[in-house]
């Protein structure tokens, strides 16, 4: 019903706005971050004092998972991160899901030792309880978190791309004469 004047913009325009965008993004997740660490520091470890900040920082980081792969982007990143480099993008994220768990039953370790350990043995003991414990808990978790999103997402963004390129196919046999 409305027919509006197509705008056209300059490539090298809209390439810079995006690059303005991702700087901004980057920007409040810094600010979100140190916000974090500074109330963290002086109120304690309480939820409350930093929920905004949180939600904040994991509703853009899925906002920007989801849209890419609903986009297609997602796959096209994957490619291009499997061309450049030795470790496929798949690997590296189980490497980090491995990573964080390994790294979270060392801290519930560390400090289940200096907390409720009584020194010597004991400390050693209650270190590596609860290591062996947190780390059967959490590197499951989160490998398959991580995989199970990867996939999800590649998947998604497999189908996007299809879609995608089907629509094109249709609209091109329309318009092409022979």
């Amino acid at each position: 019903m409305f027919y509006r004047k197509r705008n056209t913009k300059d490539e090298r325009i809209t390439i810079i706005e995006n690059k303005i965008y991702r700087e901004i993004y980057i920007l409040v997740m810094a600010i979100c971050l140190v916000s974090v660490g500074v109330k963290l520091y002086m109120h304690g470890v309480r939820l409350d004092n930093v929920l905004t900040e949180w939600i904040i920082i994991i509703a853009g980081g899925v906002y920007h998972s989801y849209r890419s792969a609903t986009l297609g982007i997602f796959s096209d990143e994957v490619e291009m991160h499997d061309r450049t480099n030795s470790m496929s993008k798949e690997k590296k994220n189980l490497l980090i899901g491995m990573g964080i768990g390994v790294v979270l039953a060392c801290y519930f370790g560390l400090r289940s030792a200096i907390l409720y350990g009584n020194g010597g043995i004991d400390s050693v003991y209650t270190f590596l309880l609860v290591f062996f414990v947190s780390f059967l808990i959490y590197i499951p978790f989160f490998v398959l978190v991580s995989t199970i999103s990867f996939t999800i997402m590649k998947r998604k963004s497999d189908k996007a791309v299809a879609k995608q390129l089907s629509e094109q196919e249709e609209a091109g046999d329309d318009d092409e004469k022979h």
